[in-house]
């Protein structure tokens, strides 16, 4: 059964972590077209995959094989803003390993005019809260294409330090390019929270 909270603003539904602009909820394939959207009108080339003909029925397909898998490998939540319930893209990890407590993180903002706003930092603050406080995960990593110095950035700010690279990951332009490597723990993730919250406080 879904689940609907009202906010001051609007509704939210199912959501499992809140923060102060945006929430984390389960992907539904619904969100496949907004999605394969964002893939169409991608201007970023930083990206591996930058702009593709991605198939809204594809993300549906991608979606149920998620919610399919029992114990999950893989999950991806939904950004949502509080303020309109706008789906804005999605943040999540892969090869979850329970017993050794370790995980791959990621996240992707479908549109360009919800980045650098900072909503992908809070989104990712929840994940890391999800991760470390709910899983009670030990460390993760985050694998960033080199040419990404904008996630890269992102990363470091939100605590993750750098682990290694692997050499000429992916071609591009002619030449290739190396994938950098980082990783998180707790109380790396805590202090790290701490800082964007007394930044956020003083602006």
């Amino acid at each position: 059964m879904m689940q609907s909270i009202r906010s001051g603003r609007a509704k939210m539904r199912n959501p499992i972590m809140v923060g102060e602009r945006v929430y984390l909820r389960p992907l539904e394939t619904s969100d496949a077209d907004t999605l394969a959207q964002g893939k169409h009108e991608e201007t970023e080339t930083f990206f591996e995959s930058g702009r593709w003909l991605a198939s809204p029925i594809a993300y549906e397909q991608w979606i149920e094989e998620l919610h399919a898998q029992q114990p999950p490998e893989e999950v991806q939540l939904a950004i949502c803003l509080i303020e309109d319930d706008t789906f804005i893209g999605y943040t999540g990890f892969s090869n979850l390993d329970l017993i050794n407590r370790t995980a791959e993180t990621e996240i992707y903002l479908s549109s360009p005019a919800h980045r650098e706003q900072g909503f992908g930092t809070e989104a990712k603050h929840l994940l890391l809260e999800y991760c470390f406080d709910r899983l009670h995960l030990e460390v993760v990593s985050s694998f960033i294409w080199e040419p990404n110095e904008r996630s890269i950035a992102a990363v470091m700010r939100q605590g993750y330090r750098p682990a290694g690279r692997i050499r000429t990951f992916l071609p591009r332009d002619g030449y290739f390019r190396d994938v950098l490597v980082f990783d998180l723990m707790r109380d790396e993730w805590l202090a790290a929270r701490e800082a964007w919250r007394q930044r956020r406080a003083g602006r």
